[in-house]
């Protein structure tokens, strides 16, 4: 009996680690395959013709949830600060509890580019709405080795493959989630540029962000009443109110900035049929699958936690700290 059982556990053993290896080998050839993918992935739908049919999700519901998204990635850059704070004054459950909030809505185009992105770069079983693929190049990779397809063979019922295991799907989902973000940010930084050129082209002045587009708007708009109403006619008004500025209601004020800000929240929704194909060439769509692809090398093979964090999401917020330090260094 003792002699059984221990023949048993010797033969557990080794099925476990024929199964390790099996994983490992075969999860280091699925990545090297996904990285063969990355470039021809980023031509067809990174490029302008690629872009254009993405983006095409977006008419919709999008139009709202990206300006939501926008105002939400301003506490969440809040958030990400504070939990920086936290990890440094060694609070690593309030760190934890800030890591959790949730980057954003998901978006028709950001489920549409995790659609592409799991079915046509990995090559793994996803669903999205009515759509169903079965692809799982990741098994294939694996039961390449013939001693574990023999051995599956036996125990078919009680091997499911890695890309079905419940915690592999909830990193990938999150991993997805904060690639989506980065997107949305991407295109934030964007249509904040866009907004500094062309303020600076047309008012004269370089506007950061929303708000101090609205500052100086609202002031142009209150100098062309005062002007053109003033009472001793428009081209003596003109002279006296280069002298004396006009005076810019709040109303006014509160009104031009939320058109502002409407107009770039839904410049933003589309500025990625422009900014995809530009970040193709710069190579920066390439460098986050390569990343994205690095993460998930390391969650298949288990061998330390995984870190997927693109620090792009988070220049526009930069944009956004600038526009409110120049909004109150205009202010009398």
């Amino acid at each position: 009996m003792n002699s059984d059982s221990k023949d048993r556990r010797h033969t557990s053993a080794e099925t476990r680690t024929l199964i390790r290896q099996a994983i490992a080998s075969g999860a280091d050839r699925y990545i090297r395959g996904c990285e063969s993918r990355v470039d021809d992935f980023v031509r067809r739908h990174y490029s302008f013709r690629g872009a254009l049919r993405v983006h095409a999700h977006a008419m919709g519901w999008d139009v709202v949830r990206v300006p939501i998204n926008i105002l939400w990635s301003v506490v969440h850059f809040a958030l990400a600060v504070l939990s920086l704070v936290a990890g440094l004054v060694r609070l690593r459950g309030l760190q934890a509890w800030l890591k959790r909030a949730p980057p954003g809505l998901v978006t028709d185009t950001d489920r549409q580019i995790s659609w592409l992105v799991v079915t046509e770069l990995l090559q793994l079983p996803y669903q999205y709405g009515n759509r169903t693929s079965h692809k799982d190049a990741l098994m294939e990779e694996i039961l390449r080795d013939p001693a574990f397809s023999e051995l599956l063979q036996t125990n078919a019922d009680t091997f499911h493959g890695p890309s079905h295991d419940p915690g592999f799907r909830v990193k990938l989902n999150n991993k997805l989630a904060e690639y989506g973000a980065t997107r949305t940010g991407s295109a934030d930084l964007v249509s904040n540029v866009t907004l500094l050129i062309t303020s600076k082209a047309m008012l004269g002045q370089a506007a950061f962000g929303a708000l101090s587009a609205g500052t100086v708007v609202s002031a142009a708009v209150a100098h062309s009443v005062a002007v053109s109403n003033f009472w001793l006619g428009s081209a003596i008004g003109a002279y006296y109110y280069a002298v004396v500025p006009a005076t810019t209601s709040v109303p006014l004020l509160v009104a031009v900035t939320t058109l502002v800000a409407v107009a770039m929240a839904l410049i933003s929704t589309f500025i990625g049929i422009v900014s995809d194909p530009l970040q193709a060439r710069l190579g920066l769509h390439h460098r986050r699958l390569r990343r994205l692809l690095n993460a998930i090398r390391d969650d298949l093979q288990g061998t330390h936690d995984s870190t997927f964090e693109l620090r792009e999401k988070y220049l526009g917020r930069l944009c956004d700290i600038v526009d409110v330090l120049t909004t109150l260094a205009r202010t009398p």
